[in-house]
């Protein structure tokens, strides 16, 4: 048998209270599903999912620009309100979660 080594990590108690939640359905524990995870870093010789930023390939302006547009199309107006919310989801003020959350509180 390979000689073992000890790994450490920190995450909040949350996450991992989530994530062992999910593994004990699975009838995984927390240690396995590391190696699993470790075990497909090397055998595919990256990260086994993707991550990445996603460049809008509009500016800010564009992109509140091209929805205005739409809207008009469908006879409707976007707000003051409606643009600086479009701002703050563009800068990473605000999360699309919490953007949907704050539309579904209006309907």
């Amino acid at each position: 048998m390979e000689n073992m080594t000890l790994v450490q990590a920190r995450t909040t108690e949350k996450l991992k209270s989530s994530a062992v939640e999910i593994l004990d359905q699975l009838g995984l524990n927390l240690s396995t599903y590391i190696n699993m995870s470790l075990n497909q870093l090397v055998i595919q010789e990256g990260i086994p999912f993707a991550v990445k930023l996603n460049p809008s390939p509009y500016s800010t302006k564009e992109a509140i620009s091209e929805v205005d547009a739409t809207l008009k199309m469908e006879g409707m107006q976007m707000t003051a309100e409606d643009k600086q919310l479009l701002k703050d989801y563009k800068s990473g003020v605000v999360s699309g979660d919490e953007l949907r959350q704050q539309i579904l509180k209006e309907v």
